[in-house]
């Protein structure tokens, strides 16, 4: 099933999750979990397995051209964006806003004494991707909402810094970047919605589900949530 197929059959956010689980473990091709069971690993990724799903049947179903993630970490989900590309067989330019350093907000910590930058990109000659377009900025930076603001984009992934003005500002340069049709996927953002975590998931924090409640959910249009990542579109453009 394509993404929005998957929504129309699962209309609960909680089934919805747990077809999303089950199909990583059992429907995906084999490449993607071996992805999933890398950066699992020493702590190179977070996310849950399910997303690694929602990826990929999200890829497959609008083919985007022009993607942005802000919050890269260690590479886990631009990586994943240029294997399912690959894999599939459709271009798909992966740029990226990120710090690459440990700097964190009130809910996270880091590692220290890592060269992010570095090791992201060692993770891309893994698994042989194009090396993307990082800029290592925090997106509060001008130059990083210059950058955002600059490009029309087919789908957005916010998964920065969970402080609910970073998310905010994260959120209003995105939303007026995205191309007529194009996806924004907020992460971190279920608190406020009737999903009911099981034990090895989580709903989110309190800055991006204020967010997702207070703006997301009365300016865009909602498609579905895999657990605390909510997916929108902009079907009107700007």
């Amino acid at each position: 099933m394509s993404f929005t197929e998957a929504v129309k059959q699962f209309p609960s956010r909680n089934d919805l999750y747990n077809y999303m689980h089950h199909y990583l473990w059992h429907i995906a091709p084999k490449e993607i979990l071996q992805h999933r069971r890398y950066f699992s690993q020493d702590m190179r990724g977070f996310g849950e397995d399910a997303f690694h799903a929602m990826w990929w049947t999200i890829f497959r179903e609008f083919k985007p051209k022009l993607v942005l993630e802000i919050g890269v970490y260690r590479g886990q989900v631009c990586s994943l964006w240029g294997l399912i590309s690959k894999l599939n067989g459709f271009k798909c330019e992966v740029h990226g806003i990120s710090p690459f350093s440990p700097a964190g907000d009130h809910v996270s910590n880091y590692l220290a004494n890592l060269d992010y930058l570095e090791d992201t990109l060692e993770s891309h000659r893994k698994f042989h991707l194009l090396e993307p377009n990082f800029m290592s900025y925090y997106s509060t930076d001008k130059k990083a909402i210059d950058y955002i603001r600059c490009h029309k984009w087919d789908l957005i992934y916010i998964d920065g810094n969970h402080d609910y003005d970073v998310v905010l500002s994260d959120y209003l340069h995105c939303k007026d970047s995205l191309a007529k049709g194009g996806i924004l996927v907020i992460d971190d953002s279920s608190l406020y919605t009737d999903y009911i975590p099981p034990s090895f998931s989580f709903a989110g924090h309190i800055g991006p589900s204020r967010v997702v409640e207070n703006f997301a959910m009365k300016e865009l249009d909602f498609i579905g949530a895999v657990g605390h990542n909510n997916v929108f579109m902009n079907k009107n453009g700007n």
